[in-house]
């Protein structure tokens, strides 16, 4: 069809000339059908185009249910950023399995305690990952094939030999929109990382949102910069390129040198970073040298930017940055674009820079009381939104799924307040509350005064045990001076906030711990500085 509508409780958009496609796999094939010859996918020296990657992806699904995987089989993944990683991506769920990417950076017993959880039937990793796979075989039960990608290893199946040995048509099995196709683990930044369950619709129906915010555009080319068994990654990039027939470029690593280089040598037009990417970028000493003209819009997400930084970056690479602010559960809630990041006048809109904008188009979004009613401007509630991008549940887990699913509205745990004109402003976690003395404290807005003070990089501030108050505020920063004393952070937030939320102590370390989408991980802190 040459025209589509999607319909939602929230609104309606014509969407033209593109059709609305919820499979996966259908993506790929269209584009291979519509630009054979494009470029699809560049990693390193290695490109394809559009007809060879739905043809390697044809191949290996195909391969994949000739090793016995079945409909909503999980299949894990353990490896670094590849093409093997996309190929993946959409090789698995056209085989009507379900992809489930593994935290490289986890240690191995959570290593392990995903991988039982989700029962994976195959393992496919990276030659760099044979050795702690070898000492987790034995407590897998459930895995009964490995595939390894790259050099072979004993008893693994190679993952190209794989790709060459089996036909590229279609495979033969039918895929619905409501399957499965990815369990993503949550980060775990307040306690055990949770299997979230997201189906074709849903997963597409995410990506569209961003394809409307960004506006993202045949001709544009996209820059994956984050790990890619962070789901962001999918939703925020790849899904919405692919949606428009664009070209997705990946980054091997997070530095920035690396960045920059791919950002100028392949013209990069826009992508996603975290938060402290780009304040690792914006701050780097040869930033002027490489040419990052072709840049038109970089999301970020994970965190909220704090105010000073957001605005140091706009000054730096100009108006280009889109904020994304979301979940793995329901994935895009909202969007600040780059229209609605004023930074000198009027002062109403200027104070948007410290929001996380407004919902987005096919997502009801509130903030509400104890009681569930909508909070009034200035008034902190909790962030609950619905979708048809909302997770189906946590796997095999109904007693979590029931909690964080009520009245159709999935429960965030994220506190905010909403102003006159629907855009929301977070303040922390439920869990993350400092209670000290009686008095509420949101760490996040004693973090914006921190962020004022020229020789802090980065920030977190925490509650920490006090036989006198309960809780007490602790400040641990990053500096970017050495020439700044935690007396001297002290002095500066007194001078800034009420006597009750100033940090009564204040750890100076080399970084903050953060998961792969930039979130600080506060139960981390809160471990080490608990006595």
């Amino acid at each position: 069809m040459a025209e589509a509508f999607l319909i939602s409780p929230v609104s309606q958009i014509k969407l033209s000339p593109i059709e609305v496609i919820m499979i996966l796999g259908d993506i790929v094939k269209r584009n291979a059908k519509r630009y054979p010859q494009k470029t699809a996918v560049v990693f390193g020296s290695q490109r394809f185009t559009f007809e060879e990657f739905h043809h390697r992806v044809n191949s290996l699904a195909n391969a994949l249910i000739d090793l016995g995987l079945g409909p909503e089989d999980r299949v894990a993944i353990l490896m670094d950023n590849g093409y093997q990683y996309l190929e993946l991506y959409f090789a698995i769920p056209g085989a009507k399995g379900v992809a489930v990417p593994v935290n490289t950076s986890l240690n191995t017993p959570d290593m392990l305690a995903i991988l039982n959880s989700a029962e994976a039937k195959i393992l496919i990793y990276g030659d760099k990952f044979a050795p702690l796979v070898d000492t987790l075989l034995n407590e897998l039960d459930s895995v009964k094939s490995l595939i390894v990608v790259g050099d072979p290893v004993r008893e693994a199946r190679s993952y190209e030999q794989l790709v060459a040995a089996y036909p590229s048509r279609e495979p033969a099995v039918k895929v619905e929109e409501q399957d499965l196709a990815y369990l993503f683990y949550t980060s775990g930044t307040t306690g055990l990382p949770k299997g979230v369950m997201l189906t074709h619709r849903a997963t597409t129906e995410g990506s569209l949102n961003h394809l409307f915010g960004a506006r993202v555009r045949h001709q544009d080319i996209g820059l994956v910069a984050t790990p890619l068994f962070w789901g962001g990654a999918m939703i925020l990039t790849i899904l919405p390129q692919f949606y428009m027939g664009g070209t997705i470029v990946i980054a091997g690593t997070s530095a920035p040198e690396e960045i920059l280089g791919l950002i100028q040598s392949e013209m990069i037009t826009t992508g996603f970073m975290t938060p402290p990417m780009i304040m690792t970028m914006i701050e780097h000493p040869q930033l002027v040298d490489y040419d990052t003209s072709s840049l038109r819009h970089v999301w970020f997400a994970g965190m909220p930017m704090p105010v000073d930084t957001l605005k140091r970056a706009l000054k730096i690479m100009g108006n280009i940055f889109f904020q994304c602010y979301g979940s793995t559960e329901l994935l895009a809630m909202t969007h600040l674009v780059p229209e609605e990041q004023v930074t000198k006048v009027p002062p109403d809109k200027v104070r948007r820079l410290a929001s996380v904008g407004r919902e987005v188009p096919n997502v009801e979004v509130r903030v509400v009381n104890d009681e569930g009613r909508d909070v009034t401007p200035g008034e902190v509630g909790e962030v609950i939104g619905r979708g048809d991008n909302m997770m189906k549940g946590y796997w095999r887990m109904p007693l979590a799924t029931e909690e964080a699913l009520k009245d159709g509205f999935m429960h965030t745990g994220d506190l905010a307040t909403i102003d006159e004109d629907g855009y929301i402003y977070l303040v922390g976690r439920k869990k993350d509350l400092i209670v000290s003395g009686g008095q509420t404290i949101y760490a996040i807005e004693v973090e914006e005064v921190i962020y004022q003070h020229p020789g802090i990089a980065e920030a977190a501030v925490i509650g920490v045990p006090d036989e006198d108050l309960g809780e007490s505020v602790k400040a641990v920063v990053v500096l970017r001076t050495e020439e700044v004393s935690t007396d001297d952070i002290i002095e500066f937030c007194r001078q800034r906030l009420p006597v009750h939320a100033v940090p009564k102590s204040c750890a100076i370390i080399e970084a903050l711990p953060r998961n792969p989408a930039g979130k600080v991980l506060r139960r981390v802190l809160r471990q080490q500085y608990q006595s």
